[in-house]
């Protein structure tokens, strides 16, 4: 009978262990009529105003909105003070819902939205500084797709924000022009910081960890604004983002496997430098074209190929763990490289009318790793010649 004791005290670490980690708000004043404090603040805003909205945790049920009115500030007490509550949200869309210019979104927290956190949609001159997005209930697909969401927007700034536990994207940027991520941090969402159909990018000084893919650029068909390009992305910290994914299957980001550094789909004139991507368990950095995903589309202004990357300088190293299998890229991963995670992966896949050595200027040179393991795969003709030279790619 004492022989059962060591065995039940590991399946009580194993269960444990599995248990989702949580993120806490809480604050010693609480108001419990939060929609009507905060909503109204929003609706006395005039042009040119702060709104400033006060210390404690406001319980709100319903989305609150700010429409139309240019040259704004919404500013709390710090993300820690000020801490906007949605878990009792039976109304709305979105948290906070912004359509309007020249908006500046300062020091505080939103947290259990129904559906988005914040989004701006439509709006010229976005700021958003030290916000917090966060669901914490855990990692479930009821939890809204997006922390921060700015879309359709031009001349995004977002800067030392933080963003948790979204079942699509923590930080998205998407179909937007002049975005700058910056001094921020993503943990424990899908993918931590995505860059999706937009127009100049840069992308620094932030860290993804502890998301199931850390970092996305990502260029997808029947949008508004197809095409994106021009990103730069720098002095960041990818790490060690091997966390579940928990999106709702059918999400274009439900088919990325945990263990996902970096992952560019049908992504153009991309550069990656000076950057550490550390401790993935299925891939560093994945360059792949949309017909991986084995999806169709109707719109005749796509290109579905990813072209023009740069991948230099940047540190990675790869973790000591089986590649993922419980999405189809993992299980590709591990078809062609049975039980060894890998650093920089290529589909390979071209346009029927392009030929030589490397028609779509993929440029990789320089990056710090022991043993880099790279290929391309040769995803077009069912892996018959994995190339694991880089020979052709040494183009900078």
């Amino acid at each position: 009978m004492n022989n059962l004791y060591p065995l039940c005290f590991l399946l009580f670490l194993l269960v444990f262990s599995c248990k989702s980690p949580k993120d806490e708000v809480n604050h010693s004043t609480v108001h419990e009529n939060g929609y009507e404090m905060i909503q109204e603040l929003l609706l006395d805003a005039e042009a040119g105003s702060t709104v400033n909205l006060p210390a404690g945790l406001f319980k709100i049920n319903r989305s609150i909105s700010l429409d139309g009115i240019s040259n704004v500030t919404i500013q709390g007490q710090g993300r820690d003070e000020t801490i906007l509550s949605f878990l009792d949200q039976t109304n709305g869309a979105e948290g906070l819902r912004i359509t309007a210019d020249s908006i500046t979104l300062k020091d505080f927290t939103i947290a259990d939205a129904k559906g988005d956190a914040v989004k701006l949609q439509d709006c010229k001159g976005v700021n958003i500084i030290n916000v917090k997005t966060t669901w914490t209930q855990g990692a479930m697909a009821t939890n809204g797709a997006y922390g921060l969401y700015p879309v359709q927007c031009e001349d995004v700034l977002i800067d030392k924000c933080e963003a948790a536990y979204a079942s699509d994207a923590g930080i998205y940027v998407g179909q937007s022009k002049n975005v700058i991520v910056r001094n921020s941090y993503a943990h424990h969402n899908v993918a931590g910081i995505e860059i999706e159909n937009c127009i100049n990018s840069e992308v620094y000084n932030n860290i993804a960890e502890f998301n199931t893919g850390g970092f996305l650029v990502f260029d997808l068909p029947d949008l508004e604004v197809v095409n994106g390009h021009t990103c730069k992305v720098y002095n960041n910290k990818f790490r060690s983002n091997n966390f579940k994914n928990f999106a709702h299957e059918g999400n274009m980001v439900a088919i990325i496997p945990p263990g996902s550094g970096v992952v560019l789909l049908a992504a153009k004139n991309v550069e990656i430098y000076d950057n550490e991507i550390l401790d993935h368990k299925t891939f560093g950095v994945g360059i792949c074209s949309y017909q991986l995903t084995e999806r169709k589309w109707k719109d005749e202004r796509f290109v579905p190929f990813t072209s023009e990357i740069t991948i230099r300088n940047n540190t990675i190293k790869r973790k000591s763990a089986l590649p993922d299998v419980t999405k189809k890229f993992g299980q590709m991963v591990n078809y062609v490289f049975p039980g060894k995670p890998q650093d920089i992966l290529y589909d390979g896949i071209l346009p029927d009318d392009v030929t030589g050595p490397n028609p779509m200027k993929i440029c990789i040179k320089d990056n710090k790793a022991e043993d880099l393991r790279f290929a391309n795969i040769d995803a077009a003709n069912d892996f018959e010649n994995v190339n694991k030279s880089l020979e052709p790619y040494e183009c900078i």
